[in-house]
């Protein structure tokens, strides 16, 4: 009897090598976009840095350059530096930067600043050195370019002011956490767009305030909107607030609360500037334990002497509420073509603010 056995199957090598293939026609192809799209955002880069020029704000690298193949673009800036020319010129230098955008979402950048900084103030000649433990800055934009939204956190800032070249630094400001948020609001109809914001401050010290007797720390957060805000250009403030104002800009402040161990405030409400430079609009204020701060401030020269008796009548016309958790004085303000009333009657004038 004879057996017979089947010959074994011959592999079809097309089953591996058309997979193999595919695959290193997807590389050579995300190579080839990556390297393209690294070059896009390098010609980005230098527009924005021309746009930004054209308004004033003149950015500088000591050295730059981009990485992150294959999945993120990287770039990474040694010795950044930032000036502003109108309004309030500064200076700003820092250590290094390093910027992060995934290549699925090119239009979030992640950026991580090294400390130190130092601060220019180019009219008034001060220098100031800043540090922070982190310092991180993220921003969403559209197709065009334009920031939609934008984040800052800073843990342990500090900034000092330094009077002469070797000198010690002398102690400024400083906190435990810092951070602010804007974002973008589109404008109805024909209007200009305007901003959402939103900032916070923890154990905030100032040796100023804490010699003037309003020692810290402090905590802060406000939260609101402000319209036709979407010129970002360096300016003065009295051209800015005229500006704002032919725009017809409204300021609302949704929250507004200051903690100290001694003291509270509390704010909100809506503000507006007509075309002659007059306050109107309404806000309600709430204050706590902040009589004796503010005669301290005005003793000692940080505010104006007239602002404490202010408070003080106030307080009397108010009534008792929560001021940030705080049995305090609650009561109502309204500006009328610049004139500061309390319910119905008129307190003071406030001067046009340009």
């Amino acid at each position: 009897m004879t057996s017979t056995q089947a010959a074994p199957r011959r592999r079809k090598p097309w089953i591996v090598a058309v997979p193999l293939g595919l695959l290193l026609l997807f590389a050579a192809a995300w190579c080839g976009l990556w390297f393209y799209a690294a070059h896009r955002a390098e010609a980005e880069i230098e527009a924005w840095l021309k746009r930004e020029a054209r308004v004033g704000r003149t950015w500088g690298c000591a050295e730059r350059s981009l990485a992150g193949f294959p999945f993120r673009f990287e770039l990474v800036c040694r010795a950044p530096s930032l000036e502003t020319q109108g309004g309030d010129p500064l200076k700003i230098t820092a250590a290094r930067a390093h910027a992060v955008a995934q290549v699925w979402a090119p239009n979030h950048i992640v950026a991580e600043f090294a400390s130190p900084a130092r601060v220019e103030d180019l009219a008034s000649g001060r220098v100031y050195d800043a540090s922070w433990s982190l310092l991180q800055m993220s921003g969403v934009g559209d197709a065009s370019g334009r920031p939609q939204r934008m984040s800052i956190v800073i843990e342990q800032p500090k900034l000092d002011l330094i009077l002469a070249a070797g000198a010690a630094p002398t102690p400024g400001f400083s906190a435990s956490h810092l951070e602010v948020h804007a974002r973008r609001t589109p404008a109805t109809g024909t209007g200009r767009d305007g901003v959402d914001f939103a900032a916070g401050v923890r154990g905030a010290e100032s040796t100023t305030l804490a010699a003037a007797g309003a020692p810290g720390p402090l905590d802060m957060k406000v939260q609101g909107n402000v319209s036709a805000a979407d010129d970002m250009r360096p300016m003065p403030v009295r051209d800015r607030l005229r500006a704002w104002a032919e725009a017809g800009g409204t300021f609302r402040l949704d929250t507004f609360e200051v903690t100290t161990p001694k003291a509270a405030l509390s704010a909100s409400g809506t503000l507006s500037v007509d075309p002659q430079g007059r306050l109107n609009g309404a806000v309600n204020l709430g204050f706590a334990g902040v009589e004796e701060i503010l005669k301290n401030l005005s003793r000692s020269g940080v505010i104006a002497p007239e602002i404490a008796p202010i408070v003080g009548a106030l307080a009397l016309a108010g009534k008792s509420g929560d001021v940030a958790g705080r049995k305090g004085s609650t009561f109502a303000i309204t500006f009328r073509q610049g004139v500061l009333q309390l319910g119905k009657f008129p307190v003071g004038i406030v001067p046009p603010l340009f």
